[in-house]
């Protein structure tokens, strides 16, 4: 999926997530797959205490960003931040609710709301004077957090693990691997604009 949307992301000249609407049907394949084989294999009932922290991080990551892809969504200063923002909230709604079914099979609670932390990134960035560049700013920082969150979680995870967690999970890191490339790219291209902008004057 990450070669798909490299490739779309090229050809487009753009940052949106064109490949969601087309993956959606394959994620919702892919739990249900490895939903399947958890079933069968009959072991795959009960996580470990860092597993399902890992499975709670998740779910807030989630929540921090749908919310700043609506804010983006409002606040964004050209309609490019806008649709990714809205992209953005399309894609993590589906990841949890991915995530609320594995839960449900693991017996794991999720939070259900965003925390004090994540309350005041969305207020620093409501009031930013630069609400395009504090975002992406911000947005980079929450995916990277995210990516080193997962490596950390499955790096005691053999690869031939192919229970619903873990497949779902390496799923996901290499998704967001996907996400914080093309969103470190937009920031590049944000700040050389902003540099061409400025030599112009």
């Amino acid at each position: 999926m990450r070669n798909t949307w490299i490739a779309i992301w090229c050809a487009a000249g753009a940052f949106l997530f064109a490949s969601c609407d087309s993956g959606s049907g394959e994620e919702t394949t892919t739990a249900e797959t490895t939903s399947q084989t958890a079933t069968v294999a009959g072991t795959d009932s009960t996580l470990t205490e860092d597993k399902q922290e890992l499975m709670q991080f998740a779910a807030r990551n989630n929540i921090l960003q749908v919310e700043l892809g609506k804010l983006a969504a409002a606040q964004g200063a050209s309609d490019a931040v806008k649709t990714y923002g809205q992209n953005l909230v399309d894609w993590y709604t589906t990841k949890q609710e991915e995530l609320r079914e594995l839960s449900q099979q693991y017996g794991v609670s999720l939070p259900q709301q965003l925390e004090e932390e994540g309350k005041e990134h969305l207020t620093e960035l409501r009031e930013a004077e630069n609400f395009n560049e504090e975002y992406w700013e911000q947005l980079t920082e929450a995916q990277q957090e995210a990516i080193d969150k997962f490596d950390d979680g499955l790096k005691d995870i053999e690869e031939a693990d192919a229970t619903a967690f873990s497949v779902w999970a390496r799923n996901t890191l290499k998704e967001l691997q996907a996400q914080y490339e093309q969103a470190k790219g937009q920031e590049v291209e944000l700040k050389r604009s902003d540099t061409g902008l400025n030599l112009d004057n």
